[in-house]
C-alpha cells in the first residue's frame, strides 16, 4: 500500500455497525487497527464501558489466536501498529460478522 492510500483511508472517521452472522450481537465500530503480527482490533463504542474516545483504555473485538471482546491499552499497542483507520468504509468486517446497512 503506498503512502497516499494510507493517508486516504485515515481521513474521515465514519462509525459503522457490525453484526454477528448469528444476528445476536451488534456493535458500533469506530476504529480498526492491524498490528505487525497481523492481529486485528475493532475498537468498539460501547456506552456501558464509558471510556472517553481519547482514553488509553479502549473496548475492542480482537482477532488473533482467538476472537474475543475485551479492554486494550492503546499505549501498549502503539509501537506495533501497522495500519490504523477511522474510516470503516475501507475495512472488511471481522470473520463471521457483517456490516449492517443503515
Amino acid at each position: 500500500m503506498d503512502k497516499s492510500t494510507i493517508q486516504q483511508i485515515s481521513k474521515g472517521g465514519k462509525m459503522r455497525k457490525m453484526q454477528s452472522k448469528s444476528g445476536k450481537t451488534i456493535v458500533k465500530v469506530t476504529k480498526h487497527i492491524i498490528l505487525n503480527n497481523l492481529w486485528e482490533y475493532y475498537i468498539i463504542d460501547d456506552p456501558e464501558m464509558e471510556f472517553p474516545e481519547d482514553s488509553d483504555v479502549q473496548f475492542a473485538y480482537a482477532i488473533g489466536v482467538a476472537q474475543e471482546f475485551g479492554t486494550i491499552s492503546m499505549s501498549e499497542l502503539k509501537p506495533y501498529i501497522f495500519t490504523y483507520t477511522t474510516e470503516m468504509d475501507a475495512v472488511d468486517p471481522a470473520p463471521n460478522w457483517e456490516w449492517v446497512d443503515e
